[in-house]
């Protein structure tokens, strides 16, 4: 109990108030600097950027327009490794932040224990294979023609030869029109 003595009562009920006081504002302080923390995680290649909140609540997202034409599985799986990488840096700051601001009290590893319930390390993951790079073709230019071996053929016998005088057949189809 308190004591016999009344004044002595009074006096640590006061101070007993003062410290709940103190360990009030300290906490809304700890609240304060926790509402203002935002994190962003950027993909390996820095196409993609994931902002979270104090809460673990993605608020931004930003895709370089090197992200055009990349498989949209690819795009999904690096935001979601984005966003668990910066909530676990949340993580992180917060149990840094409890720690320094409130101390190892009940109610700060409560805080500490919930953030790491909610936000745990991510799961490694295998590096993505690198996406093929276009290259767009090289204009065409035909090889040269092959010199032959000397005295195994004649230079001139891949030559195609057309008569000089048209056939029946050409006679025929150049004197009929397309539309008939």
């Amino acid at each position: 109990m308190l004591g016999d003595d009344p004044n002595r009562a009074a006096d640590e009920l006061a101070r007993w108030a003062e410290k709940l006081q103190h360990t009030a504002q300290k906490y809304q302080d700890l609240q304060g600097r926790m509402e203002a923390i935002a994190v962003t995680e950027n993909s390996a290649d820095n196409r993609i950027s994931v902002t979270v909140d104090a809460n673990g609540v993605t608020t931004g997202i930003t895709l370089a327009a090197a992200t055009r034409g990349m498989d949209p599985a690819a795009v999904a799986a690096e935001l979601m490794a984005c966003t668990r990488r910066a909530q676990a840096r949340l993580r992180n700051q917060v149990t840094d932040l409890v720690h320094s601001m409130v101390g190892d009290d009940g109610a700060g590893q409560a805080i500490v224990g919930q953030y790491a319930a909610r936000f745990p390390d991510p799961e490694p993951v295998a590096p993505a294979p690198a996406e093929p790079v276009y290259t767009p073709p090289a204009a065409y230019t035909p090889p040269a023609p092959a010199q032959p071996p000397q005295g195994t053929r004649k230079p001139d016998r891949d030559r195609t030869v057309v008569p000089d005088e048209p056939d029946e057949d050409d006679l025929y189809y150049r004197r009929k029109s397309w539309l008939e």
